[in-house]
């Protein structure tokens, strides 16, 4: 394959994750209107980790602590993480989702997994092996 009929399925590639990018939202997170998708991954990580320090949750997203602590702000105020102050020493605060907060999770990764179905619907068996196949293997490059 030429340099420039690489260059343009990788284009067309890129066009294609965009488009499907933008269905992704549209049809879901800002559907619900509850949280936006970062705050989302937030809670997904709170959820894997249990409870966490800003900053510890900041260096897993690759986000400063002040964007984390403005995207935890919004989840706090709606009840979905709870901050607690560390008993032991006061300067560290705790983040961890809270009971209000995992039903949300629940209910939006059952709502992600129904999407991705739909999205995928049109795939035989064999190719969504293979997409998923294609998948990983891109993941490896990350």
């Amino acid at each position: 394959m030429s340099d420039m009929s690489r260059a343009s399925k990788i284009e067309e590639l890129d066009r294609a994750f965009v488009e499907m990018a933008r269905f992704f939202v549209s049809h879901w997170l800002e559907e619900e209107e509850q949280i936006s998708p970062k705050q989302f991954i937030l809670l997904r990580v709170l959820h894997q980790r249990g409870r966490s320090t800003v900053s510890e949750l900041a260096t897993i997203l690759k986000l400063s602590n002040s964007a984390t602590t403005i995207a935890l702000n919004r989840l706090v105020k709606a009840g979905y993480v709870d901050r607690i102050r560390d008993e032991l020493d006061r300067r560290v605060v705790w983040v961890n989702l809270s009971e209000k907060g995992l039903p949300l999770l629940e209910g939006l990764l059952c709502q992600r997994r129904m999407l991705v179905g739909k999205l995928l619907e049109n795939l035989s068996d064999d190719e969504l092996e293979q997409f998923t196949h294609f998948l990983r293997k891109m993941k490896q490059c990350m």
